[in-house]
């Protein structure tokens, strides 16, 4: 590890990343440990949330590491998605030892929340039927044109409808979580 500091740092807990190169191997050591692109939203909520590293400071790393061929980078949903190349593969699995065992652990956990959030997101699907009396609020996660959940749910008007379509739009893992917890 390097022994001064030269990464902007506010906003980062006490435990966080100083150096710029311990930034770049924990973010190959993030992309090396999900089993999918991840959007480039996805990757600051996760380092934000955990305090770890400055949001410039991320997002100066990424540029360099897909300048270095280490990262790929693609744009689809109005979003930029990352993914590690076999270089940054190479990379990640050389250094991945000088990071603190907690900070490993505790942003492969954040990012599979993420990235399950993620691949849901184009999944799911909400419709509204009018009812005699109400509504039918109809929501839908699939996966590879597989339906793995559908659950309708009565609403009085179409303000509340709207607004169940809209929570479970938001977060659908936690529906599909919650039930999966509650019948197993």
């Amino acid at each position: 590890m390097a022994d001064h500091f030269d990464a902007f740092t506010e906003g980062v807990a006490l435990g966080g990343l100083r150096t710029k190169n311990e930034i770049r191997v924990l973010l190959c050591y993030l992309l090396g440990n999900i089993s999918s692109e991840i959007s480039k939203s996805g990757l600051n909520e996760i380092i934000q949330s955990l305090q770890l590293i400055n949001f410039f400071e991320t997002n100066s790393a990424l540029a360099s590491l897909t300048e270095a061929g280490l990262v790929t980078v693609s744009s689809h949903d109005g979003d930029e998605y990352y993914s590690l190349t076999e270089a940054g593969r190479e990379y990640a699995g050389r250094l991945d030892t000088d990071l603190p065992i907690n900070v490993r652990e505790t942003v492969v956990k954040a990012a599979v929340g993420i990235v399950a959030r993620e691949k849901m997101r184009g999944t799911t699907d909400v419709e509204i039927k009018k009812l005699d009396r109400g509504y039918h609020v109809i929501m839908t996660v699939s996966d590879n044109g597989e339906v793995m959940l559908r659950t309708v749910l009565y609403a009085a008007d179409i303000l509340q409808a709207e607004a169940v379509g809209e929570s479970f739009l938001r977060a659908p893992e936690k529906l599909y979580a919650s039930i999966i917890d509650n019948l197993t």
